[in-house]
């Protein structure tokens, strides 16, 4: 009889001592096990049961998040996990359970990111374009979009001239010098 080593078919580790890791956050190999599990996987009842704890999931995902943005073809997967981690959370919420201790994101709320965020949204409104529309045009997904126009994702120059494009609109990006007092 023939083992399948599943989402592990390239690691030189059994499958036993992976779930050893993945049931200790503190382990060194913890993030990047848990990046290439989520990146395989796409069943959240069957990670949740035998790979990870749910809040062991909700605690991590920024860092494990941050772990598969080293390989842009994990994009997809971050988006399906991030929706699945806003559902688990307010799951738990709801239920009042407050184990989750979101470690707080190394990059505080941007003042400026919201107020781009808010010219999207109204430009999307002003086009009449649903979030769905819109993100399918730009062919991710609309959770995405859901947070762009929230200010909670930073997105790069070329994203926004992609959305700027897809909307009809132009970005100016000007760079001024504060007046510094001596």
């Amino acid at each position: 009889m023939m083992i399948t080593r599943d989402w592990l078919w390239d690691r030189k580790i059994s499958l036993p001592k992976a779930i050893s890791i993945l049931k200790n956050p503190e382990n060194d190999y913890f993030l990047s096990l848990a990046g290439l599990l989520l990146a395989r996987k796409n069943t959240p009842k069957e990670v949740f049961k035998v790979y990870l704890k749910p809040v062991d999931f909700l605690n991590n995902w920024s860092r494990i998040k941050r772990q598969m943005r080293k390989d842009a073809w994990n994009n997809p997967r971050i988006e399906f996990w991030q929706a699945i981690y806003e559902k688990l959370k307010e799951r738990y919420e709801k239920k009042g359970i407050s184990q989750i201790k979101e470690k707080p994101s190394s990059r505080p709320e941007s003042e400026f990111c919201k107020i781009v965020a808010t010219q999207i949204k109204e430009l999307r409104k002003q086009k009449n374009l649903t979030q769905e529309d819109l993100a399918r045009k730009l062919k991710i997904s609309q959770q995405m979009i859901s947070r762009i126009e929230k200010g909670r994702e930073n997105i790069s120059i070329l994203t926004l001239k992609k959305i700027a494009d897809t909307l009809g609109a132009e970005v100016h990006l000007q760079i001024l010098q504060k007046n510094l007092k001596k």
